[in-house]
């Protein structure tokens, strides 16, 4: 039997992940420039409320991924290329960012805790760097969509919730289309270390800090504040720094 319900799901939460993240960066940006306080306010609290949404939809993608991976649904292609029933947990885990979808979810699951962290801890920059770290987001959430245009015959990004049989082209999906295969193809044996399940998670927790520097100083450039951005982003700037050297040596 295939489990198609949980791959749409996925799916589902990544294209509302896309969708809201552009909502919310329409909304900063409207209230950025909005002269009137009040409705500033309204269009703040509508793009604080759409990237929370985004966040939830970031959390909902991870949820089904890593439950497609642990409950070894090897009609997927991506559980099936990258996990085993042979495999323990811990590296189970680390099946989840083996792949390149796998890599942009987890990227964009740190970019959605900061950016929560953002929200509540800088109000007068909130607004302003806000507009530009949800367009950030829009464009990594872009990378995982898997959404073909018909007209153009162009794909937007790819998806982790391909089925294994619109991916392989084998004759066995033309004898028998709902064949599952009985294991998977594993972890690649060079990345079956401990060092695999810390230092990825690590290592992209310091790339999504970068982003935090950058979208200040966009900010500071957009308001004409030149000089008083550097206070707010130094911090992370020097934490983001300390992570990706940490995530390096490890």
């Amino acid at each position: 039997m295939i489990h198609t319900f949980i791959g749409d799901l996925g799916h589902l939460f990544a294209i509302a992940a896309f969708v809201t993240a552009i909502f919310s960066s329409f909304s900063y940006f409207k209230a950025t420039v909005e002269k009137d306080i009040a409705r500033s306010l309204s269009w703040k609290i509508n793009g604080r409320t759409f990237f929370l949404i985004h966040a939830a939809m970031i959390f909902g993608v991870v949820i089904t991924l890593f439950t497609i991976i642990y409950t070894h649904y090897f009609e997927y292609h991506y559980a099936w290329n990258h996990s085993s029933k042979r495999l323990p947990v811990h590296y189970m885990v680390s099946c989840f960012w083996e792949g390149q979808e796998g890599s942009f979810l987890l990227w964009m699951f740190w970019h959605a805790i900061l950016g929560t962290i953002l929200i509540f801890t800088n109000k007068f920059w909130e607004s302003s760097i806000m507009t530009v770290y949800t367009l950030v987001q829009a464009c990594l959430a872009s990378m995982i969509l898997g959404v073909v245009i018909p007209i153009l015959d162009f794909k937007i990004g790819s998806s982790p919730f391909l089925l294994l049989r619109d991916v392989i082209d084998a004759p066995i999906f033309k004898e028998n289309p709902n064949f599952i295969p009985e294991d998977g193809t594993g972890l690649n044996p060079l990345l079956q270390n401990y060092w695999m399940v810390i230092h990825p998670p690590t290592l992209f927790l310091g790339f999504a800090t970068t982003v935090i520097p950058f979208v200040y100083c966009i900010a500071g450039l957009w308001l004409k504040k030149y000089r008083d951005w550097v206070r707010p982003a130094l911090p992370w700037a020097l934490f983001s720094g300390a992570v990706l050297g940490l995530g390096i040596l490890m």
